[in-house]
């Protein structure tokens, strides 16, 4: 019970002092509890098993928004913090005159399957690949789309090394397909397209050793990709090396626009899991703005505890709703269901929190009340049914 508490004080934003003067624990065991049991490890455990869970259901790879392939989405969400930490920032464009934070998510299916604190100084796109290799959980991604923001010139080639595809998200196709390489000479493409430049095939080959290192040690995890992106630009030595891995990732980048303008399909795809990404950013505000979406965390240690136990409540709101759908989907298939209607309610989102009330009085010792799932999935089937012979 007071473990519960402790999350619900660390995920809504206001402490457990708050949460005694609102529940029927006393402020000296949420205390204790918080100290003793609170930690990063235990929190990113069991949000791994929760994101497992939901993985599980059978609805979820009917979530997919490429054939057998799992397309997910990394974008970051500013928060105001009230104190100053090392990581506390401050931002005019996204807080004004305040500092803050933001809140790195890897999101997969509606399923936050990974996420990191990082300073409003810091760029996303250096973090993206540690976001993909740090995922723990059984959802595998096969694929990552995300903002401009996500963008950098080592990117295609480090996601490339675990075979993982890098698919961004690009405003302005138009602009993009201006910077095109190739590997042939340029007058040789006379189309509508032509490439900006050729890429430099002898200097990659050249410093294939080194490219090599960087991803072995990528991979190894003996450097985090901001390391070494930082160690690149910090030494003229490295000038060849950097240069060959910028032409390298031309060539993915390159292949990437081509793709854009050529498949419809993979841009209605990337703009979905942009909108799945949105959804759950809507969901961890409301979360938040219980105390105001502000982060109060004398410590960066403090912010990520509190950012974890949020996503923790939010995967728990995720799994409860896709309990609910695959039940009623098993069921729909039981039945004999046509196709159609299965993709239709496939097309519905577990990230809904009309039906979660997340303040008031919290009674944690009377757990009288009990959802029964059971006529619960009897009034949603025929509100279904009703919903879908109407149109």
């Amino acid at each position: 019970m007071a473990i519960n508490a402790c999350l619900l004080s660390e995920a809504l934003g206001f402490g457990v002092t708050k949460m005694s003067e609102m529940s029927d624990l006393k402020l000296h065991i949420l205390r204790t509890t918080r100290e003793d049991f609170i930690r990063i490890d235990t929190l990113t455990t069991v949000n791994d098993q929760i994101s497992n869970y939901i993985e599980s259901l059978s609805i979820f790879k009917h979530w997919n928004l490429l054939d057998d392939r799992l397309l997910a989405d990394a974008d970051g969400q500013k928060h105001s913090t009230t104190d100053s930490t090392i990581q506390s920032r401050y931002s005019r464009k996204y807080l004004g005159k305040g500092k803050g934070i933001s809140i790195y998510t890897l999101i997969a299916n509606f399923v936050a399957v990974n996420a990191k604190n990082l300073g409003l100084n810091e760029y996303e796109g250096h973090s993206l690949y540690d976001m993909i290799y740090g995922n723990k959980t059984d959802v595998y991604v096969d694929v990552v789309t995300g903002d401009n923001h996500s963008l950098n010139k080592l990117n295609f080639v480090a996601l490339d090394s675990i075979g993982v595809d890098y698919v961004p998200s690009i405003k302005n196709v138009k602009d993009a397909a201006g910077e095109l390489y190739s590997v042939g000479e340029t007058k040789d493409y006379q189309g509508i397209l032509k490439p900006k430049a050729s890429i430099d095939v002898d200097l990659i080959k050249d410093q294939k050793r080194g490219i090599l290192r960087i991803l072995l040690s990528l991979i190894l995890q003996e450097n985090t990709q901001s390391i070494i992106i930082r160690k690149l630009n910090s030494h003229a030595r490295y000038s060849r090396l950097r240069a060959a891995l910028y032409e390298y990732n031309n060539i993915f980048k390159s292949i990437h626009v081509l793709n854009l303008i050529d498949d419809i399909q993979l841009r209605k795809a990337i703009r979905t899991a942009r909108n799945r990404t949105e959804a759950y950013h809507q969901l961890q505000s409301q979360i938040r703005n219980i105390f105001k979406g502000v982060f109060k965390g004398k410590r960066i240690i403090d912010n990520r505890i509190s950012a974890h136990a949020s996503r923790l409540i939010a995967n728990c709101i995720i799994a409860y709703n896709s309990m609910i759908l695959d039940k009623i989907f098993e069921k729909m298939m039981k039945e004999g269901v046509s196709q159609e209607d299965l993709d239709r309610f496939a097309r519905i989102s577990p990230i809904a929190w009309a039906h979660i009330l997340l303040t008031g009085k919290y009674k944690f010792k009377n757990k009288k009340g009990h959802i029964d799932v059971s006529k619960l999935l009897i009034v949603l089937e025929s509100t279904v049914k009703e919903q879908f012979y109407s149109s």
